[in-house]
């Protein structure tokens, strides 16, 4: 199965330029290493193998694997290299670029033999730190992949994800393997898992060399990611390529454990009347769903959702904590219920609902910002409500609803409200400059003329 074992950590943020920087004299001796038919050129930068690491991995964004290769392997003849896991990760990375996977994964296995604390050798700081080794971990289980290893792999993604569980291509690894070991409804979980933490992806262009055209779960999994973000067109359109693929392979089992397939068809028809606008039809078919499998977590989001939509939010908190108690790292669920929370006017709760969705969705999301921003606001702690809404201008939009430059107006507000006028008032005429008729700023700039 053919594929590429490449995610590098971000580039290293500067060159070794001087032997002063970290002493670069002694120990290195490249025309030793040219010897063996391993060439690196680093031009006139100094002989240290933090340079030769540098020059490799500007190879390996290349997929220039053997130009990698050769240079990863000349650092690694140094004694500062061999203590650095990084380097030994990247040259894993080149050698599965080359499909040497079984040398690809001893070079992992050397990087994460290497205990925290350990230096880099192209930088002085920071020290490898503890929770830089889930990338080592989840390369590792990438080679795993490729060699169709899949337990081995499961047990690398899964050690990856005990320390940075928020890291999407994991879960995405995670269900190829499982989908390949015949477990559909734990693939199916973990595809979906993926595209919650990185919706904004092309799906099925994200990694099409890792499956095949019989991998129809991928598609489900997507399908329900897109549900629970309320995106149900996009959701139908998943469904109906996973149903195609489906259809066309009846040998295929299908991957639920408790529901049958036709159950899962009827929560996709209850998405469909949502997406029509016909909730009342959409509420029965999910009630009628939940009656026959009450731990079916979505159903209860789906039917959460049309309570939303009818403003009936008692109701709607009720069905978000049925699937946060199904699903507790459901950061959407978490979302959506700190929305009906905040419009019930159950602020304090709607706070700790949203930062559940923060805490789960990597560091949060612009919509969550937001509306956390609105209600520091209403709370008079405007400093912590400024810091929502720049985080929120900062961070991806999931959802929509929510524009920019309303964002940009309620920072605004909250800059007059904690007496930040100068800083409110550059916020107001950006706004204007990009909208000239918003109403609320016009209103706000008279009221910030009367004090500056």
């Amino acid at each position: 199965m053919p594929s590429k074992s490449i995610f590098l950590r971000s580039l290293p943020v500067s060159l070794i330029l001087s032997g002063c920087l970290l002493e670069i004299s002694g120990a290195f001796n490249p025309p030793e290493v040219l010897s063996q038919n391993l060439s690196c050129d680093i031009g006139s930068l100094p002989v240290h193998p933090g340079n030769y690491k540098l020059r490799g991995s500007t190879y390996l964004k290349k997929d220039q694997f053997q130009a990698a290769l050769d240079c990863f392997s000349i650092a690694l003849q140094d004694q500062r290299g061999q203590q650095d896991p990084e380097l030994w990760n990247n040259h894993g990375l080149a050698l599965a670029g080359l499909k040497r996977f079984d040398e690809a994964i001893a070079s992992y296995d050397k990087a994460l033999k290497i205990k925290p604390g350990a230096k880099f050798v192209d930088r002085v700081k920071p020290l490898v730190k503890a929770e830089d080794y889930y990338i080592w971990w989840f390369n590792r289980g990438t080679a795993l992949v490729d060699l169709q290893r899949y337990q081995e792999a499961l047990a690398s993604f899964d050690k990856s994800l005990q320390i940075k569980s928020d890291y999407g291509f994991v879960w995405f690894f995670r269900g190829l393997a499982l989908f390949r070991l015949d477990r559909y409804d734990e693939a199916r979980l973990s595809y979906r898992r993926s595209v919650l933490l990185s919706p904004n992806t092309p799906y099925n262009l994200k990694f099409r060399q890792l499956f095949n055209i019989q991998d129809y779960v991928v598609y489900y999994g997507e399908a329900e990611a897109k549900s629970r973000l309320g995106r149900y067109k996009e959701a139908l359109k998943a469904f109906e390529r996973g149903k195609s693929i489906r259809r066309s392979n009846p040998e295929i089992k299908f991957f639920q454990n408790n529901i049958d397939e036709s159950t899962y068809e009827n929560y996709i028809e209850g998405i469909r009347s949502l997406d029509a606008g016909d909730n009342a039809k959409a509420l029965t078919i999910f009630d009628q769903i939940i009656v026959s499998n009450p731990n079916y977590a979505n159903a209860w989001d789906a039917k959460a959702d049309t309570l939303t939509i009818l403003k009936r939010y008692p109701e709607a908190i009720q069905a978000y904590d049925r699937v946060t108690t199904i699903e507790p790292d459901d950061y959407a669920s978490w979302y959506k219920k700190g929305n009906a929370l905040r419009k019930a006017k159950r602020n304090a709760e709607a706070l700790k609902s949203y930062q559940k969705a923060i805490d789960l969705s990597s560091g949060g999301f612009a919509e969550v910002w937001h509306n956390r921003g609105l209600i520091l606001d209403s709370q008079n702690k405007y400093e912590e409500a400024i810091a929502a809404y720049n985080r929120s201008l900062k961070s991806n939009t999931l959802w929509g609803g929510i524009e920019r430059i309303d964002t940009e107006y309620a920072l605004a507000a909250s800059l007059y409200n904690s007496k930040r006028y100068q800083e409110s008032s550059a916020t107001v005429e950006k706004i204007l400059k990009e909208k000239p008729n918003y109403k609320e700023a016009l209103q706000l700039r008279k009221l910030l003329q009367k004090v500056l």
